[in-house]
């Protein structure tokens, strides 16, 4: 009885279909090495991601990612499969081949018992069929290169092989690149804020602690001067109380500036007055001071809180467009009791003092007309004029809760 056989059609098709499927493998990790590429900021995360999807799309039984460090040196920083953790970590000399694929870009596939065994890796010597294909270049730098392997005796990799490999594997270095990219951007803005936070506590909270102490140092010698003038020493007493609970304000809008995660800082009405105050510094041309009393977070929420935060906004565009000023402070109280409110208190010391605002349908103060109409849609208040001395300008918003 002879022994049916398949006819080369079907030997072909079948041989079609499993090119067509690798190429739907390889599509699909380029998809998911894509997606990560938008939403990740640890750069091991998408290399690890990288080495699993590959192995996964290809079907090898290795596959590790050969780095160039910023020192010159080449490492394999990730390896997933077959003997990965004896791969893992090993530092590679720049003349062997996995290292020449990613200075040339030229992505090759060998069986690692044909060539001279001083061309490949130490590591790479305990497997059969090989691809190397290199990752996208930064800067025309090479970023390094995408390793797959078999076992000896495994599935032999073709220039089809290749091709996919090198496709993906210039996904992943791009992918790279931007998470790198982007890890680096995030590291500025938290020098940047650690530095303005230096900034805000040297500038003002310090300041008012020092002045604070000499006020303590003028008092005493007062004090023990004959016949003391009683009254007017309680009164500067007061003062200093009233400056060092500000101090004290300004420490904890501080501490809790540092403490606040991401998820925090888009939902709390606290976090966004501060990105407010933050984004008016670049036209301000300094930082302003805030400061934060009552349970904030806690009562103003949804339309109110939305309405405080734009309050915010208007009173410092009109600042930096209007007061010419050098210092904008910004308060935000909530009063608790039988009648709750919100008050939003913003003195700034630029130019004279603007005369006291009153509703006028031909003003030429927009900013502070929206204001007004804010204070009023909620049942609040609004107020804008001169701040106490001769300096400056006092704006009011006030709000129940």
């Amino acid at each position: 009885m002879s022994e049916s056989r398949e006819s080369p059609e079907i030997a072909d098709l079948r041989e079609a279909l499993a090119a067509s499927r690798r190429r739907e493998s390889w599509l699909s990790a380029a998809a998911d090495v894509i997606t990560l590429m938008l939403i990740a900021v640890d750069p091991h995360e998408v290399l690890t991601l990288v080495a699993e999807r590959a192995r996964e799309a290809s079907g090898a039984d290795h596959c590790s990612l050969l780095l160039q460090h910023v020192d010159g040196s080449w490492r394999i920083d990730v390896a997933t499969g077959l003997a990965a953790d004896q791969v893992r970590g090993a530092f590679v000399e720049p003349h062997r081949r996995s290292v020449q694929v990613a200075v040339t870009g030229r992505a090759l596939a060998l069986e690692a018992g044909d060539v001279d065994p001083e061309e490949l890796a130490p590591p790479f010597r305990r497997f059969g069929a090989i691809v190397y294909a290199a990752l996208a270049q930064r800067d025309d730098r090479p970023i390094g290169t995408l390793v797959l392997a078999n076992a000896p005796g495994g599935r032999t990799f073709d220039e089809e092989d290749a091709r996919l490999a090198t496709a993906f594997a210039h996904q992943a270095g791009l992918a790279l690149a931007l998470t790198e990219a982007r890890a680096a951007e995030d590291r500025l803005a938290v020098y940047a804020d650690r530095e303005r936070i230096a900034r805000d506590l040297h500038d003002l909270t310090i300041q008012r602690i020092f002045a604070a102490g000499l006020s303590l140092q003028t008092l005493s010698r007062r004090l023990n001067s004959p016949g003391p003038d009683l009254p007017a020493a309680a009164g500067r007493l007061d003062g200093v109380i009233d400056e060092l609970d500000a101090a004290i304000a300004e420490i904890r809008t501080t501490i809790f500036d540092l403490q606040l995660t991401a998820d925090q800082e888009a939902t709390s009405t606290r976090a966004r007055v501060l990105r407010e105050a933050s984004r008016a510094a670049r036209v301000l041309g300094f930082e302003p001071s805030v400061r934060f009393t009552g349970p904030l977070d806690s009562l103003v929420g949804g339309d109110t809180g939305a309405h405080l935060v734009a309050a915010v906004r208007e009173t410092l565009a009109n600042a930096a467009k209007h007061a010419g000023a050098t210092r904008v402070e910004v308060v935000v109280t909530v009063e608790t009791g039988p009648a709750t409110t919100l008050t939003l208190d913003v003195l700034d010391d630029g130019g004279a003092p603007m005369p006291r605002w009153r509703p006028n349908p031909r003003t030429a103060r927009q900013g502070l007309s929206n204001l007004a109409a804010r204070a009023r849609e909620l049942g609040g208040s609004f107020h804008a004029g001169p701040a106490d001395g001769d300096r400056g300008t006092r704006v009011s918003w006030r709000v129940p809760l």
